[in-house]
């Protein structure tokens, strides 16, 4: 125990040391770090590679950056684009109709994240960084591809890793194929890469070569590639053999904190929720993992399937049909309405309107009333009468994002606004107008 004591003990002192350098060097200063906008995918990470890929762009240096991006494709890929650079427009969160079905039955509709076009070459990009793949969201856009004309047709998926978050929910039950009908690009490869290039281009440019160096260092705090740091950590541990022989217990102490860490937050949540007169729903069934189920618990760290585990409670009925608000947890933390049935299904969006109860309408009004007058807050989807991420939101998979483990290191406080904004929103749909 005290040589895995020691190990913690070198670690932290190795930390501290390069968080001084940082501090001395002025490199924990990141914009984007400052506004607390390091993780919003439309406003900043779409914007901003949108911008540069725009020869119109406010760079004002052409089609410079699109052409070594489109480079970088045709080389990954081993394809030949033939995008006519005079002619091509860059469009972020691109508008393709409402999601439904065409009259084949084909899932069509949505808004890609960012979207090129010559009006003869075609590239789509879906951008990730911890949000949750929508229903059928791939599918959608390929689709899409397949019924505008055109040469060349490439529908791209950009995440931190290169990895889909939940494949077959966007991919429409593999009905399109990796490596196909899609491809999958990363921040922590290609756009790094990319930005090092574009950063090398505006050597002479002094405020456009900080602007992409303050996003490279953004993506690379994200993708964990702050060199020095990492490398003397492995340097560390690999010249010492005592530390090489502690690794297993060390990486077991270190998935049990986390464990502890994400119990402890959902026991807490559950005790404040309860102790705000709603009761939690504890026992799971098809369609709810309830977090504190026994079986789910320890699953959400040994598998990547099993995600969305969630506390729910009833926050009103109406008939055959219950007001349920989720707080819920893929990567990063967000919670949201939705409604079931008294046999625990979840009615889709589109059902729910036509739900024949008044007071029902009411409240659903004043949520899409919400969602008009917060869209970068507030959401709705295929289930959900809406939904935004928790403040704070705790991301269980990167205690790195956002300052989860500074937040989870506060537990009480960080529950305590949790709650309070939870409650703040069901007084918002629940009271009449007439009472604001």
């Amino acid at each position: 125990m005290s040589k895995l004591i020691q190990l913690f003990n070198d670690i932290h002192l190795l930390i501290e040391k390069y968080e001084q350098i940082r501090k001395e060097k002025g490199d924990n200063y990141n914009l984007f770090q400052v506004i607390n906008m390091t993780s919003d995918e439309t406003r900043v990470h779409s914007a901003m590679i949108a911008d540069l890929l725009n020869p119109e762009g406010l760079h004002q240096m052409g089609d410079i950056f699109l052409k070594l991006f489109i480079r970088k494709l045709e080389e990954l890929f081993k394809l030949e684009l033939n995008l006519d650079y005079g002619d091509a427009k860059i469009v972020c969160e691109k508008y393709i109709g409402l999601k439904t079905k065409d009259k084949e039955g084909k899932d069509i509709g949505g808004r890609i994240d960012i979207y090129i076009s010559d009006n003869t070459n075609h590239i789509a990009i879906e951008n990730k960084i911890y949000a949750t793949d929508q229903e059928n969201q791939l599918l959608r856009y390929h689709n899409y591809l397949e019924s505008i004309a055109g040469e060349n047709k490439l529908l791209l998926y950009l995440s931190l890793y290169g990895e889909i978050n939940d494949l077959e929910k966007t991919t429409g039950n593999n009905q399109i194929k990796e490596g196909e009908d899609f491809f999958t690009i990363s921040y922590s490869e290609f756009i790094l890469n990319w930005l090092e290039e574009c950063r090398t281009k505006a050597i002479d440019k002094p405020l456009i070569r900080e602007g992409i160096t303050h996003y490279r260092n953004l993506i690379k705090i994200l993708t964990h590639q702050m060199e020095n740091e990492k490398n003397d950590l492995i340097k560390l541990i690999k010249d010492n053999p005592k530390y090489i022989c502690l690794l297993p217990k060390y990486k077991d102490a270190i998935k049990e904190v986390e464990i502890s860490l994400y119990t402890d937050f959902w026991t807490k949540l559950e005790n404040a929720i309860q102790n705000q007169g709603y009761p939690i729903v504890k026992e799971s069934f098809d369609g709810y993992k309830y977090a504190l189920d026994k079986n789910y618990l320890r699953k959400y760290y040994e598998s990547n399937n099993c995600k969305y585990q969630s506390v729910e409670f009833v926050v009103e009925g109406f008939d055959e049909y219950r007001l349920m608000y989720s707080v819920q947890v893929d990567w990063r933390t967000y919670y949201g309405a939705l409604i079931r049935d008294n046999s625990n299904k979840i009615i889709p969006l589109k059902d729910a309107y036509e739900i024949e109860n008044p007071k029902l309408k009411t409240i659903i009004s004043r949520i899409d009333e919400m969602i008009q007058n917060s869209q970068n807050e507030y959401h709705s989807s295929s289930s959900w009468l809406f939904w935004k991420h928790t403040k704070p939101c705790i991301n269980f998979r990167d205690l790195n994002d956002g300052n989860s483990a500074s937040h989870l290191s506060d537990m009480n406080k960080t529950i305590e606004r949790i709650t309070k904004d939870i409650i703040d929103d069901i007084g918002v749909i629940r009271k009449d107008k007439s009472n604001k």
